[in-house]
């Protein structure tokens, strides 16, 4: 075969190929906007990409919670039985530490001073 009849032989490969291609797209609608369509492909895809990137930090921050663990929980104010009194302004705390912590912020006594204190707000 000459190389004039294999390019002929390849050009009618290359337009039966075409041809079947053709045959599978659907029909040009002269009625149809397909630029219009085109554009609302592109906006609803474009919608989908953000719902999928919000879902996708959500997801993040659901494994992140899960795999810190829980806070503890602590006691309300209400639940926690308040013992120890200041002597200088009779406010009451749920623990020594609370007390003592108090003492060294509101009142300028040292640290012996606020135990005497506790000592004396227990006796009866």
């Amino acid at each position: 075969m000459s190389q004039e009849e294999l390019q002929n032989e390849n050009i009618n490969k290359i337009i039966t190929i075409i041809n079947k291609a053709i045959k599978k797209c659907p029909l040009y609608e002269q009625q149809q906007n397909y630029l219009l369509e085109s554009r609302k492909i592109v906006l609803f895809n474009e919608a989908l990409k953000d719902q999928i990137s919000k879902c996708q930090d959500e997801i993040r921050l659901l494994q992140k919670e899960l795999a810190q663990p829980s806070k503890k929980l602590r006691r309300k104010a209400i639940e926690i039985s308040k013992k120890y009194k200041c002597s200088n302004c009779e406010k009451n705390y749920g623990s020594e530490a609370s007390l003592n912590l108090h003492c060294k912020i509101k009142h300028t006594f040292s640290e012996t001073d606020s135990k005497t204190q506790i000592d004396h707000s227990f006796q009866i």
